[in-house]
């Protein structure tokens, strides 16, 4: 029976750094596939400032440099804040019909600041009772250790639980440790595999 559902941030419920650049060249004179070209680049310093080793402003820092664009920062933090504005449609509407009928959790592989921004400005998400974010605990969903410490420190077991992430490869990593999993698409098609899975709504 399922007791735990376990819901990834970015792209399921908020809109996170996917698609950033078509915000960036309505913002600035960057082109859209040139800022995605030096996003990819520098990849491996992304995925660090989401286990916390760079900060935000590091991290743009970095992804500015050696670059011809004549760019402020603020600018690049300010678009990346209207994209987390963008809320995926009809997510939280499921999350408020599951509530108090399961234990939700919110896992997110995420920069420090960017999560500081969105749970002020979106007070709905109180309704997890437990988070965790990746720079909290120096890990990404990639990492086969994440589940087993989320199942550890929520003292849950991986048969009774399900995890929803928009990324497949997150989706299979859950599964390695037991948890059942949702590839999501949008909440249509969420619903709609829940009922699937006799959860009630």
């Amino acid at each position: 029976m399922i007791k735990n559902i376990i819901f990834d941030l970015s792209e399921v419920i908020i809109s996170g750094f996917h698609k950033i650049e078509e915000i960036i060249e309505k913002n600035t004179n960057i082109k859209a596939e040139e800022f995605l070209a030096k996003r990819r680049e520098v990849e491996d310093i992304f995925l660090e400032a989401m286990k916390g080793k760079y900060t935000e402003d590091e991290y743009i820092e970095i992804l500015i440099e050696n670059t011809n664009w004549n760019i402020n920062k603020e600018i690049i933090k300010k678009s990346i804040r209207q994209n987390l504005d963008v809320k995926v449609e009809g997510t939280m509407k499921i999350v408020e019909k599951l509530n108090k009928k399961y234990n939700l959790i919110l896992l997110s592989d995420h920069i420090k600041e960017w999560v500081e921004y969105i749970l002020n400005t979106n007070k709905d998400l109180e309704v997890f009772k437990h988070k965790y974010f990746s720079y909290e605990y120096g890990m990404l969903k990639e990492d086969e250790r994440t589940f087993k410490y989320i199942l550890e420190k929520e003292k849950i077991l991986a048969s009774e639980t399900i995890f929803i992430d928009d990324n497949k490869d997150n989706v299979k990593m859950a599964n390695k440790e037991g948890i059942q999993g949702i590839v999501f698409e949008n909440a249509k098609q969420l619903e709609k595999q829940l009922k699937e899975m006799n959860i009630i709504l």
